[in-house]
């Protein structure tokens, strides 16, 4: 019966592309869904863990909005007053308080994410470099700026710095790659912060005595502790919001391809009851007549599985890496989200097959050819 497919698939070529395309949309859109989310969560759970705090010290506000403007390089307008870090450093089980203040900045005239910071960051990132001193840029910032090492750098804002680029930071593909890290007086005096700071990063000694030290931590005033886990399962809800929409549009998509490809397996019904009563009375059966459309919808729904594949692959290159939350998100790609998409191919194929198979194998051979 494969040729009696072909042959109407030749002959209908508009309807069965229209059919096709249909398909590919809702495909495309879930692929492209699936591939982007895994980038976000994966972004997400880098840049949290990559700051390398057992707590995260930030000033009174929301701390999820705070983190993001942490990550980001933009001042998020509350701050530590910088007389709390001996307290701070005095608490049990600390073993490293690392003070960061972050902003914009022009650099070289371009504003720029600015990170002031001591140099107790190198036991907290894993950059791989000796010592923090002058200005180390990130590799996309200091491919953005044309720079590298030894060459003259301006800062400004509040106030105006010259320095020269000490090193150049391997590509780590997170925001690290993004900022220019400078020493703690020096953002401070740039960004118009002296005495206060961004953020607090903790590494306790004892880690699993680090909910101990929350807790004792976030009794002090002005400020809050908070487990960077809490923050990332937090951002993980406010996405799964965002995340609900885009699937409430990958279902209406899917949707769509299901009723276009009925529409199309219903009219081929409809035009086809000659040949339908011709194979009924050469002998084909209700059966063989049924599984005729149903073979022919699961074949448009395969290639329609198929287009939307490579055009959701090729969509998501074209599409912005950057997240919601302003971080870098690269798609994830995995086989089984192409056996996934694969599968709802399928479903949609049958689904749309069902009604328009069955009108096909009631159809009467002798009522039919006496019709035409």
């Amino acid at each position: 019966m494969s040729w009696i497919i072909f042959a109407n698939a030749r002959k209908r070529k508009a309807r069965v592309l229209m059919t096709v395309l249909g398909i590919a949309i809702g495909v495309a859109t879930l692929f492209a869904l699936l591939s982007l989310s895994a980038g976000i969560e994966k972004a997400l759970d880098r840049e949290i863990g990559g700051m390398g705090a057992h707590i995260l010290l930030l000033p009174e506000g929301c701390p999820y909005e705070l983190t993001l403007a942490l990550m980001q390089g933009s001042d998020a307008f509350e701050h530590i007053p910088a007389e709390l870090l001996a307290e701070i450093q005095a608490v049990d089980n600390v073993d490293l308080a690392v003070p960061v203040v972050v902003g914009k900045a022009k650099v070289n005239g371009q504003l720029t994410s600015i990170y002031g910071t001591t140099s107790q960051i190198l036991k907290v990132r894993q950059w791989g470099i000796d010592a923090f001193e002058g200005v180390i840029l990130g590799s996309d910032v200091a491919e953005k700026l044309g720079l590298s090492v030894g060459d003259p750098i301006t800062i400004s804002l509040y106030s105006t710095v010259e320095a020269h680029v000490s090193q150049v930071l391997e590509t780590t593909h997170g925001r690290d790659d993004t900022f220019v890290f400078v020493a703690m007086d020096v953002a401070q005096q740039v960004l118009g912060l002296v005495d206060r700071f961004s953020a607090i990063l903790i590494r306790t000694t004892i880690v699993t005595e680090s909910t101990r030290t929350q807790y004792t931590l976030g009794r002090m005033s002005d400020i809050q502790a908070v487990p960077p886990s809490d923050i990332f399962e937090r951002l993980m809800e406010l996405f799964a919001s965002i995340k609900q929409t885009l699937i409430l549009i990958t279902g209406i998509a899917i949707v769509a391809g299901v009723m276009t490809t009925m529409n199309t397996m219903t009219m081929a019904v409809f035009e086809r009851k000659k040949e339908i009563g011709i194979l009924r009375a050469l002998g084909s059966t209700k059966l063989n007549v049924f599984k005729l459309f149903v073979t022919e919808s699961l074949l448009l729904s395969l290639v329609g599985g198929v287009v939307g594949l490579i055009a959701g692959y090729i969509a998501t290159l074209f599409l912005p890496k950057t997240s919601g939350f302003g971080l870098e998100a690269t798609p994830q790609f995995e086989p089984i989200y192409v056996v996934i998409c694969l599968v709802v191919a399928v479903i949609v194929g049958v689904a749309s097959s069902l009604y328009p198979a069955m009108s096909a194998a009631r159809t009467q051979p002798i009522k039919t050819l006496r019709e035409l």
